[in-house]
Formats: C-alpha cells, structure tokens, sequence
C-alpha cells in the first residue's frame, strides 16, 4: 500500500475513529512494551510503572488530539459563517468588529486573524478604512 494513501487516510479519519482504532490496538502495542521492557531486564514493578507511564502519554495524546480538533472545527464554523455573511450582504470586505457585532461576540482578533493562514484560498486579511482590520 503507498505511504500517501495511508496518510490520506489518517487525515479524513475523525477523532473518534482514530481513537478507536488506536484503542483496539492497544493490547498489542503494550505487548510489544512489555517485550521491550523485559529485553531491558526491568523488573515486574519497573515494567508496570513504565506501562503506566506509557498510558499516560496515551492519555495525554488522545486529549490533546480531542482539542486540537475541537479547535479546527470551531475555525471551519468560523469561516463558513464569515463566508455566507459576506455572500448574503454583497460584500467583499468586512471589520472585525462587524464580525462580532453580526456573528459572534467572541472571536478574538488574534482567533480573527488565525484564519486566513488556515483557510487562504476562502479568506484573505484587509486593511479597511481607518486602518482597521479586516
């Protein structure tokens, strides 16, 4: 199977489908730890302290990843809403503070300016009148 398929794959999958997969491998994974650590001449203490170790950063990984994604759907929310506001008014340009004042109050001008890096080929930044961004 080619590398890119593979990571194709990975990008298109969800969160929670990832999380499933790597949850069901996870009897093997720890295996091979353990496979590992016993190669090492660790102790059975030590290999269960470092098992759980291993868990943690699983853990850790696994939130971080739910969070992250969570991120980068509340900026695609972002940019859709943005996108269908200035196609419903006509417009090519709009302030920051009108994206508050007419969608939502709490985007940040530092989350406001985030998204044109992620999303360059639907937003793009503007300097408008008064030099305000946009």
């Amino acid at each position: 199977m080619d590398p890119r398929t593979i990571l194709n794959t990975l990008k298109e999958a969800s969160p929670f489908d990832l999380f499933l997969i790597s949850f069901l491998l996870l009897p093997f994974i720890f295996k091979a730890w353990l496979g590992l650590l016993n190669n090492l001449d660790f102790s059975i203490s030590a290999q269960y302290w470092s098992l759980g170790l291993i868990l943690l950063f699983y853990l850790a990984g696994v939130i971080a990843m739910l969070l992250s994604s969570q991120r980068e759907q509340q900026r695609e929310r972002a940019r859709d809403i943005i996108v269908q506001y200035l196609i419903s008014k006509g417009y090519e340009m709009v302030f920051f503070d009108r994206i508050r004042e007419k969608i939502n109050s709490l985007y940040s001008d530092i989350f406001l300016e985030t998204l044109p890096s992620q999303f360059p080929n639907e937003i793009r930044k503007a300097k408008l009148k008064g030099a305000k961004p946009g």
